[in-house]
């Protein structure tokens, strides 16, 4: 590009403003092209650090309570016979028992399992390690010792959770489990709930005869 200076002519005036504008108009197509090239440039794919690993589109079912139940759907009918009874459903059958039946869930009567924790989420219910411990705990206790029964229970914080511990120790006494029937489970138990089994501690004294019907 020519260079101009006060004693520059018209005509050199002139021409340096007409090469000045075809240097702006190449830089701006040189502009134009470097971007339409960028649009096509495909974005790096985000990777969800937090995959659902579920297979199939189902949802486990579990029954948390120790009382008979009964819920219709359309097309499928559950019959509810004892507590942690788990029934697999499709998504939309489940979709519908909850809108159905919602307050069962609201007062934990029905919950997911863990491994639906996103559906749980996504509905605003809970699972049914909300409620209770594993069964696999739940079902060891029969096994205890009074000392590992006192430190479940002493590291056992959550209301719910020692809820299904007397929940559970209760239904297998009446099913006459012999683990659950002794004395000495049933007098620890009496005292770390501040009495709520003197019940069970009368029938051992054979006043009288705990039926499901009591409960």
């Amino acid at each position: 590009m020519g260079k101009i200076n006060n004693k520059s002519t018209k005509a050199e005036l002139e021409a340096y403003i007409a090469e000045l504008e075809s240097k702006l108009k190449e830089m701006k197509t040189q502009e134009a092209t470097s971007n339409s090239q960028e649009e096509h440039i495909e974005a790096p794919k985000v990777v969800n650090r937090y995959v659902n690993t579920k297979t199939d589109d189902s949802v486990t079912l579990v029954y948390c309570s120790d009382s008979i139940g009964y819920a219709k759907i359309s097309n499928m009918e559950f019959n509810f016979n004892r507590y942690g009874e788990q029934f697999k459903v499709p998504r939309y059958q489940f979709d519908e028992l909850v809108g159905k039946y919602r307050r069962w869930f609201d007062m934990g009567i029905l919950a997911v399992s863990p491994e639906d924790y996103e559906v749980a989420a996504a509905k605003g219910i809970s699972t049914s390690s909300d409620f209770a411990l594993d069964y696999k705990t739940l079902s060891s206790i029969g096994k205890m010792s009074s000392a590992e029964i006192e430190d479940l229970w002493n590291n056992t914080t959550k209301f719910e959770h020692r809820k299904s511990i007397v929940t559970f120790v209760k239904r297998k006494f009446i099913e006459n489990d012999k683990n659950y029937r002794t004395r000495e489970k049933i007098d620890l138990f009496n005292r770390l709930t501040d009495g709520a089994f003197k019940r069970e501690q009368e029938e051992l004294n054979g006043n009288f005869k705990y039926s499901q019907i009591d409960m």
